[in-house]
């Protein structure tokens, strides 16, 4: 008679069931509560006016945005059913005596494997015919397909949840022989790859100056960590409930490839590795290399930031110290023994490992610190530049440049921060203290769609460097005298776009009783002040950027007094920055933008419509910067307005 080879045994299965009800029982009550009673209690509740069908319609329209919460049950639950389904493999008796059945390992893994998806998938299966019941009893037939639509979007998302974390649970246990070890492998993979990155980013903003990470390795790093994808595909913080069905799709596909691997891992296993922390040879030498690695970078970067050990012949030795201490503790997790420092060579050539890494990174021998873009080869920049003093809105420039000239200017002015660098890093030996400090943020895109981010902040700025062509300072102080920029940093042009002037105040001003307020309103006056300070800022005698804060022109030539315009509108293209509001009206939301510019002594067409307004009249006074107090406030003097 022919023999078949069998690879799914009905009785294990059901036994395997029958024996872990509690779990996949908690899991179906969970979601019982959640969607079906939660629908009939809107539904019969007595004590809300609006009408019954109406909410239980609302309810299942809604229904997509269970797949969030779902997320994290699935998460959950899948590593509790693969340490019951696969908790036979964790004790050496147990694991003997399961694989003395007459059956193929096939067949024990796929049977074991079914039965943990069932426990995820039962339960929603019957909390899905239980909600479409209810839709169907109770909501008219023409609102038959919404909801029911709804409902399906809901449970097809969460089979792909439940095959890819069941899936990756199951992958986790075919690599430890050891209970507690699953769920720790299970939570460590699942953040594995974001945490090396956020650990070599710390460790290269350490070592390189101006480093702002790198937008492909984050990438990369977001897409190998589950939840990250998984959750803005679900609909991350947004009312509309799943965002991304593809992605969904796509690591429920990576679950079907981790099962096939952990069928091949599982056909390789050996019995007597129960109880192991790590059961496959090959896999052994990479998780002590692996927790060294990552012991070494960790907490080498928090003692040494414990401590304030900020340079680097400081951090260097505790990077080293505890890959070592790592290297080691991963030795006696798997030999299971405190006898473990025969392994010294293995420790020895870790730390060698590493402080090649280190050298590398402080020789810079890759050019990563001083690597800066051809002009030929960006194809966009975004920036975002300090302009120095006043510390109005115009303190800021903002822009996306694709313009080459643009561009060059920005690429000069980097050139010229790196060829600093070793006197401009606050980490550097040879750094020296400014007579004030910037800014700049440069995000390359270039042709080909890579990307290059620096982010260079405190950048020291000397007084002696303002006439020394070429220098930081000088390139700097270029820039605030550019009106133009100046211009687009106020957002002149666009401020008044989709939207009215409503209002306008001053504020930091002396009034009679020589007390400083806030908020004087000249609402009154908006526009006029408003074309007055477009009139001073065409003649250069407002909106003046200077590069030190204590420099006697900045003093003498700025009132601490700022002029702030409103503007209301139903929509900005760029609401949600700073400065903006949005209030809720009886005909729909309205967004508040302001603009803050600093009044200077020289700005005579807006200090006329002031004196035209009665604010000096009223004993209102308008103090400069250089007119300070020993205590540090401020005192109306002579030179007031």
């Amino acid at each position: 008679m022919r023999s078949a080879t069998s690879y799914f045994n009905g009785t294990l299965y059901r036994k395997t069931l029958a024996r872990f009800w509690p779990l996949w029982g908690l899991y179906s009550l969970v979601w019982l509560f959640f969607i079906p009673l939660s629908m009939l209690s809107s539904y019969f509740d007595r004590y809300l006016n609006t009408d019954p069908v109406r909410r239980l319609l609302s309810y299942a329209a809604r229904l997509p945005e269970y797949i969030m919460p779902g997320l994290f049950f699935v998460a959950f639950f899948a590593i509790l059913y693969a340490m019951a389904v696969f908790g036979y493999l964790y004790n050496h008796r147990s694991a003997c005596w399961t694989h003395a059945l007459p059956l193929r390992r096939e067949a024990l893994f796929i049977t074991q494997y079914l039965a943990g998806l069932t426990m995820l998938l039962l339960p929603q299966g019957a909390v899905t015919v239980l909600t479409a019941m209810i839709e169907l009893a109770f909501l008219p037939m023409g609102s038959w397909g919404g909801a029911l639509s709804a409902l399906g979007t809901w449970l097809i998302a969460l089979t792909g949840l439940c095959l890819f974390f069941f899936s990756f649970a199951a992958f986790c246990a075919m690599f430890t022989g050891h209970i507690l070890a699953l769920p720790t492998f299970y939570c460590i993979l699942n953040v594995l790859a974001a945490v090396i990155y956020e650990l070599l980013d710390g460790l290269f903003h350490q070592f390189f100056f101006g480093y702002d990470g790198s937008r492909g390795a984050q990438k990369a790093a977001e897409y190998l960590t589950p939840f990250l994808p998984l959750r803005e595909a679900s609909g991350w913080l947004e009312s509309s409930g799943l965002k991304s069905p593809a992605t969904i799709a796509a690591y429920a596909a990576v679950g079907i490839v981790l099962t096939l691997i952990s069928l091949s891992v599982y056909r390789r296993r050996h019995i007597e590795t129960a109880g192991d922390v790590v059961t496959i040879p090959l896999v052994r030498p990479l998780f002590k290399y692996g927790v060294s690695f990552c012991s070494g970078l960790a907490f080498g970067i928090f003692t040494s930031a414990f401590f304030g050990w900020r340079a680097l012949p400081a951090l260097i030795p505790c990077i080293l110290f505890w890959t070592v201490m790592g290297y080691f503790a991963a030795e006696m997790l798997l030999k299971k023994s405190f006898r473990v420092f025969k392994a010294w060579k293995g420790a020895a050539v870790m730390t060698a490992v590493m402080l090649a890494l280190c050298l590398v990174c402080t020789m810079d021998l890759l050019g990563v610190a001083t690597r800066v873009p051809s002009p030929d080869k960006v194809d966009s920049l975004s920036v975002q530049l300090h302009l120095g003093y006043p510390d109005d809105d115009g303190r800021d420039y903002i822009a996306t440049l694709t313009e080459p000239e643009n561009i060059q200017r920005f690429i000069e002015l980097h050139q010229a921060i790196v060829g600093d660098r070793a006197r401009l890093n606050q980490d550097s030996p040879s750094f020296d203290c400014g007579n004030d400090y910037a800014y700049l943020t440069l995000s390359y895109t270039l042709k080909g769609g890579s990307t290059l981010a620096r982010d260079y902040g405190g950048i020291p700025l000397y007084r002696e460097d303002l006439d020394r062509e070429g220098s930081v300072t000088n390139l700097f102080q270029k820039f605030l005298e550019d009106r133009a920029l100046a211009a687009d940093a106020y957002g002149f042009a666009d401020f008044l776009k989709d939207g009215r002037l409503t209002g306008a105040w001053l504020d930091r001003l002396y009034n009679a009783k020589g007390e400083m307020e806030y908020s004087v309103y000249v609402d009154d006056y908006a526009q006029e002040l408003w074309d007055a300070v477009q009139a001073d800022f065409a003649q250069g005698t407002i909106g003046v950027r200077y590069l030190f804060d204590m420099g006697e022109d900045r003093q003498a030539n700025t009132f601490l007094t700022d002029l702030t315009f409103n503007v209301t509108g139903n929509r900005f293209p760029d609401a949600g920055r700073e400065g903006y509001s949005v209030q809720a009206t009886p005909g729909g939301s309205k967004i508040d933008r302001t603009l803050a510019i600093t009044l200077t002594p020289n700005a005579k067409h807006t200090l006329a419509v002031l004196e035209e307004a009665g604010i000096f009249e009223e004993g209102y006074t308008l103090i400069l910067h250089s007119d300070s107090d020993e205590s540090g406030g401020w005192a109306p003097h002579t030179s007031a307005w």
